[in-house]
């Protein structure tokens, strides 16, 4: 029975433990070399992968989670002992030798690909290079680790830094659900946590509020706005951008866009950018469309503070309810047990929740179990609060081996309950949560028992984001919807009209959300194909894509952990991707019987249970049969294709 599914979440001591790991792992390699099949060769390194990451996941996780100054002094000296030991493995010749020798062994179909991609990754990684140049890369390596968790730091401190006490009269607009999560004594306090930001920019109709919490938003960690400047991130991205440049042009590409490229399915930067510029052309006459009513509508020209305040206005008499009016049927343990019993009818496997003590009270163990036995387990972390980074994602502790099942950490940044009063979540937020619980599913549901490949491991950037987004479409069917609702107070279930009006209020301004995407997706893949100020870069793609004009303290790109403090550097366009895939499967499920039907067990058994095992697009054809439309993703988001 596979076991070891507790992680041990007050680790000590970490810098010698990390060492003595990779210390370890090099001796292994030494021994690997001399292989010449799986068993002598991969398998040992699995084992030692396996036990490196697991203790890699948890002081990751505890930093992000739980941050203190102390842990993360500790935590930034194990980056560089990790990125030279992996820089050790992926330039080591001998070993990449023996990995070109496992691949003319006999070996079943996963197996094939697994060393094909092993290989392809040593040539990616630099095993060519020699002398200088092999010290230079690795050196690189190490700078750019610390850089990205400087990053990473800096953010949440500058997010954590600003605080603003107002009174009740300066929070006209707020209902008691909104004031009740900012309660301070007889007064309130404003922070940039991002249910509160939300929840101000939505509600509040102090027109000069809103600009003042807006600018102290997207300023952080800069050297404009209020918050300090010795959390300024600038010199940090662009430290960064230079060092991953650098890196490519040793690896023998133009930029790192090229790069980047080289490991997903997509064929070439140029691909990626006429793909966006496809989608910006698709949907930016509607986008002008939606932007003029939301003008009209409210009687003068917005800026930038007022979009989410008049939009929420417009929504509510378009569709002729508040969003607040859904939030009390929405209360915590409904939703998760709505999530639950979906994922049940899915892919036939239950999720409990056991009684375990974890690194902080607000945290929920639950149990992955099937009719043959565990599955694997998943730790959930809801709330927002102080020393958590913000945002929401999933990340894995230890993937299938022979003496350990799955486990995964879900994280979101939420509403905490009231006194005498559960944790209510706007619809948004359910719709994150599923999203998250689709990339766990593709972590715990694995069938492969090998790291490298198992889940999310092995699968192209391009690719990862579709078992997440695919989750996100069942949150708006009506027995799903049935499942998580019951007011809170009344035990009543979401009214047919309430239901209705939702499902149509589903695409409001969606063609401005699409180019808001595309806007980011272009900015990051010419960022990384280029030497210029990013800066510039991203006002030369607003040109083309914005339709409001700048604030001149906007510097969002300072905080933007997904390309300087996580992994989707030239990448970011890989959730416009997937969501193609996404809308793709779903609609052919849908159309094939939906939940439980034979279409929707072959989502499970072609793409989450294969993970990177095997050709991720031959996986997709082999579930729906077909090449993916985009077409479905514009339908998906109620845009008019027709141009």
């Amino acid at each position: 029975m596979p076991n070891n599914l507790t992680p041990n979440f007050s680790p000590k001591d970490i810098v010698n433990t990390i060492d003595e790991i990779t210390k370890s792992g090099i001796n292994q390699v030494e021994i690997c070399v001399n292989g010449d099949d799986w068993d002598s060769v991969v398998k040992p390194l699995d084992i030692v992968e396996h036990e490196l990451g697991r203790c890699m996941s948890v002081n990751s996780h505890i930093n992000s989670v739980m941050y203190t100054d102390k842990f993360n002094t500790e935590y930034e000296k194990t980056l560089p002992i990790i990125s030279k030991y992996y820089s050790e493995i992926a330039s080591n010749k001998s070993l990449y030798k023996a990995y070109k020798r496992v691949s003319k062994t006999n070996l079943d179909s996963r197996q094939r690909h697994i060393i094909k991609d092993a290989i392809k990754g040593f040539e990616l990684s630099g095993v060519a290079l020699e002398g200088d140049k092999l010290k230079r890369l690795k050196k690189i390596k190490e700078e750019l680790t610390l850089l990205s968790s400087k990053f990473s730091n800096n953010s949440l401190k500058a997010t954590n830094e600003w605080k603003k006490i107002v009174t009740r009269q300066g929070l006209d607009g707020y209902g008691e659900e909104q004031l009740s999560k900012i309660k301070k004594g007889d007064d309130y306090e404003l922070n940039l946590q991002v249910p509160v930001y939300i929840d101000l920019m939505t509600y509040a109709s102090d027109d000069a509020l809103r600009e003042e919490v807006y600018k102290a938003y997207i300023s952080r960690a800069s050297e404009v706005g209020i918050t300090s400047d010795k959390f300024n991130n600038f010199e940090v991205m662009k430290e960064i951008l230079s060092l991953r440049h650098e890196m490519s042009e040793l690896l023998g590409f133009k930029n790192y866009a090229e790069l980047s490229i080289e490991s997903k399915m997509v064929r070439s930067p140029e691909q990626v950018i006429d793909f966006l510029y496809d989608l910006v052309s698709r949907s930016k006459p509607q986008a002008i469309e939606e932007l003029e009513e939301l003008h009209s509508f409210a009687g003068k020209k917005l800026k930038p503070w007022d979009l989410m305040y008049y939009s929420e206005k417009l929504k509510e008499k378009n569709f002729g309810f508040h969003k607040s009016e859904l939030t009390p049927y929405f209360a915590e343990n409904n939703v998760l047990n709505g999530l639950f019993v979906t994922i049940e009818r899915l892919y036939s496997v239950t999720i409990t929740e056991i009684n375990e003590e974890s690194y902080h009270q607000d945290v929920r163990a639950l149990e992955v179990t099937s009719n043959k036995g565990l599955v694997g387990r998943i730790y959930l972390d809801l709330y927002a609060r102080d020393k958590k980074r913000g945002g929401a994602w999933m990340s894995d502790y230890q993937g299938l081996m022979s003496d350990s099942s799955p486990v995964a950490f879900v994280v979101c940044n939420l509403n905490s309950p009231g006194k005498n009063k559960p944790a209510l979540f706007e619809f948004d937020e359910i719709v994150t949560i599923f999203h998250e619980f689709g990339h766990a599913l593709h972590h715990i549901l694995t069938k492969v028992p090998y790291p490298s490949a198992a889940g999310i491991n092995g699968v192209p950037w391009d690719g990862v984001e579709l078992p997440s987004q695919y989750m996100e479409f069942y949150c708006y069917e009506k027995d799903v919807v049935d499942l998580m609702s019951c007011h809170w107070q009344t035990g009543k279930k979401l009214p047919e009209d309430l239901y209705d009006k939702l499902v149509m209020s589903k695409n409001f301004q969606s063609a401005m959300q699409m180019l808001r995407q595309c806007e980011f997706s272009l900015w990051d893949i010419k960022t990384h194909m280029s030497n210029e100020d990013t800066y510039n870069i991203l006002y030369s793609v607003q040109n083309e894509t914005s339709l409001m004009n700048r604030v001149d303290e906007n510097r969002f790109l300072n905080t933007f952990g997904h390309i300087f403090g996580g992994g989707y550097a030239a990448g970011y366009f890989s959730y416009k991707w997937a969501e193609v895939l996404a809308a793709d499967a779903y609609y052919f499920v849908d159309s094939d019987g939906g939940i439980g039907s034979e279409a929707s067990k072959s989502f499970l058994t072609n793409i989450l249970q294969i993970g990177g095992s095997l050709d991720f697009m031959d996986q997709y054809l082999k579930f729906k049969g077909s090449e993916p439309s985009v077409e479905s993703l514009l339908i998906s988001n109620g845009i008019d294709s027709q141009i």
